[in-house]
C-alpha cells in the first residue's frame, strides 16, 4: 500500500511538474481585437477618397490599408486616402480593402468603382507652328464624337459644331510656348491636354528676323561709332 501512495505521489509530482513548464498549453486562447474599415460603399472613379481603421470605436494608428494593389499606413487620425481607379462601364468594378495590424483580426470590405463617362479633347499633332488653323474634336472614353461640347484654349471657350469638331488658330509667339486644352461637357470628366506652340521659321519669316537682327546690330553699331568720335574730339579739345 505504501509502495502504491508513492508511486501515486510520484506521478503527481511528474503532472505538477509539466504544468509548470508548459503554461502555453493549458493558457486560454489569446483573443483578438476586431478591426473595422470605415469607407463609402461606392466612389466614383478618379476621385480621392479617406479609409478610417478603428478598434473598438477608437482610431488606430499604423494600421496597414490595401485598396488595388496600393499599401498605405494610418496616420494619427487612423486615416489614409486612396484614388479610385478609370473603370469601364458595364463591368464588375468591386474592389476589395483590406486592413492588418498586428494583434487584430484582419479585415476586408467591398467597394464599387462607378464609371463615369469623361471627354476629351482630340487633335492631330500636339506639336502646332504659330498661326496654324488646327482642328480639334472631342469624344469620350470609347472613341466616340461627342457633340454639344466645349473646348477652352488660350482664355477663350469654343464650342463644337454639328460635325463634332472645332477649328482654332494657333497664336503668335516668339518662342515655343505650352498651352492647355480643355474639353467640357456637362455630365462628363473634364480633360486636359497639353500642346506646343512654336514660331513660323519659314523662309519669308526668317528673312524678316534676319532684317530686324541686322537693323538692331546696325543701331548698335552706329551708337558705337558716335560716341567713339565725341571721346576722341574732346581728347583732342583736351590736348589743345
Amino acid at each position: 500500500m505504501r509502495i502504491e501512495k508513492n508511486i501515486i505521489l510520484v506521478i503527481g509530482i511528474f503532472i505538477f511538474l509539466f504544468i509548470l513548464s508548459s503554461p502555453k498549453v493549458f493558457a486560454e486562447e489569446e483573443i483578438l481585437q476586431d478591426l473595422s474599415i470605415i469607407c463609402p460603399f461606392k466612389v466614383n472613379e478618379s476621385f480621392t477618397f479617406d479609409v478610417t481603421i478603428k478598434s473598438n470605436n477608437l482610431s488606430l494608428a499604423n494600421a496597414t490599408v490595401i485598396f488595388n494593389g496600393k499599401i498605405n499606413i494610418t496616420n494619427t487620425f487612423g486615416k489614409v486616402s486612396f484614388t479610385a481607379p478609370r473603370v469601364l462601364p458595364e463591368q464588375d468594378n468591386t474592389y476589395s480593402i483590406n486592413a492588418l495590424k498586428d494583434g487584430y483580426n484582419k479585415n476586408i470590405v467591398n467597394i464599387t468603382i462607378v464609371n463615369v463617362p469623361q471627354v476629351f479633347p482630340n487633335i492631330k499633332s500636339l506639336n502646332i507652328v504659330e498661326k496654324t488653323i488646327f482642328i480639334v474634336s472631342v469624344i469620350d472614353d470609347e472613341g466616340r464624337i461627342i457633340d454639344n461640347a466645349t473646348i477652352t484654349f488660350n482664355g477663350k471657350e469654343y464650342f463644337i459644331n454639328v460635325n463634332g469638331t472645332v477649328s482654332l488658330t494657333a497664336p503668335s509667339v516668339n518662342k515655343s510656348k505650352v498651352f492647355v486644352i480643355s474639353a467640357n461637357k456637362l455630365g462628363y470628366i473634364d480633360y486636359s491636354i497639353f500642346i506646343t506652340i512654336y514660331p513660323d521659321l519659314s523662309p519669308e519669316n526668317l528673312i524678316g528676323f534676319f532684317i530686324v537682327i541686322f537693323i538692331c546690330i546696325l543701331i548698335v553699331v552706329l551708337t558705337v561709332i558716335i560716341m567713339l568720335r565725341k571721346y576722341f574730339k574732346r581728347k583732342r579739345i583736351n590736348r589743345i
